[in-house]
């Protein structure tokens, strides 16, 4: 989003929505793994992305008034769960370890602003989204993982960015023998809509479980699953998955 014309309230940066063809323009990525020294590099682009999303009363983390340590320490304090990028995958995989993915926008585009929530431009404004990839943290559900904090750039919304990162974590995933992911996303949001499509399953939704922003109503969440042992173009590969799962990586 740019920065607009009109004055803020303490605190809060406002944003107008740019050209979609402008945007479309902007939306092809790599998705990349974040090392422990780079995290704390891409969380002030991180925080600017969470923020935006609040402007648009879109539930993320925090409610308001919250601040941009707030914000940044919601990244920087997974550091240590952060699992190395050349990290070789093997089953078990370290119990509430951490892969966390950015979408990077190709080297040949260019990038919209970027800006915190004190209005001050931020750097790394080509990473357009974020995902983290959870390992359970019990022995006994080292095969399951769960989709947290999954982040996209509004003004690259509808443009694929979404669905590259999802599919770069169910195959990393995969590497380290999860076979059962879940996760969790506010009820008839982008977010729902975007799991769905990508052939996850719906278990069932919880009414009033979170609150918004401004926290002036209760919404409902709604939890997914997706078994990654059953590859939808080759249901046959089901039982090599799960040998792979129950650690023969022969």
């Amino acid at each position: 989003m740019t920065q607009s014309n009109d004055d803020p309230s303490p605190g809060q940066v406002k944003y107008k929505y740019v050209n979609s063809e402008e945007i479309a323009k902007r939306a092809r990525v790599t998705i990349e793994k974040v090392s422990p020294e780079q995290l704390p590099l891409y969380a002030p682009r991180l925080s600017a992305i969470v923020h935006s999303h609040m402007l648009l009363d879109m539930s993320t983390f925090f409610t308001f008034p919250y601040t941009l340590s707030d914000s940044l320490h919601l990244f920087n304090n997974i550091s240590s769960q952060l699992v190395s990028p050349s990290a070789k995958p093997s089953f078990p995989p370290p119990l509430g370890g951490i892969v966390m993915f950015v979408a990077k926008l190709y080297p040949s585009e260019q990038p919209l602003e970027s800006i915190d929530m004190e209005g001050n431009p931020t750097a790394y404004p080509e990473i357009v989204g974020s995902v983290q990839l959870g390992f359970a943290s019990m022995p006994n559900g080292a095969f399951r993982s769960e989709v947290k904090k999954m982040l996209v750039d509004t003004r690259y919304g509808g443009r694929g960015v979404g669905k590259a990162l999802l599919r770069g974590l169910e195959e990393e995933a995969r590497k380290w023998g999860s076979t059962t992911c879940m996760l969790d996303t506010e009820q008839n949001s982008f977010g729902e809509k975007l799991y769905r499509s990508c052939g996850w399953t719906e278990l069932g939704v919880i009414p009033r479980f979170h609150w918004p922003p401004d926290k002036s109503e209760q919404r409902s969440t709604v939890f997914f699953y997706k078994h990654l042992d059953v590859d939808e173009d080759n249901p046959n590969s089901q039982v090599e998955k799960r040998q792979i799962a129950n650690g023969n990586f022969n």
